[in-house]
């Protein structure tokens, strides 16, 4: 069984531009590199607000206000904008 896969991905003209420019600088070996390094960090904040999420939804059924639930979402959602 492979180890790996390969598949192409289409980026906009700024994203395409600034994957170039961190291979260029020598801050990655290759946009691969890059890449995987992103989807990477995006799974695993996936993994923690999973976690989160399934915690807080917990605390809901035992009759707690659902309020840090809606702040963890928000507290994901601004950090994926700075992204």
């Amino acid at each position: 069984m492979s180890r790996s896969g390969k598949i192409s991905v289409a980026l906009p003209r700024e994203q395409l531009s600034q994957l170039k420019d961190v291979v260029e600088t020598g801050e990655y070996g290759s946009a691969a590199a890059a890449v995987r390094e992103a989807v990477r960090a995006w799974l695993h904040r996936r993994g923690v607000r999973a976690q989160a999420v399934s915690r807080f939804g917990r605390a809901r059924l035992d009759g707690l206000s659902p309020e840090p639930a809606e702040r963890v979402e928000l507290m994901f959602d601004a950090r994926d904008a700075k992204a």
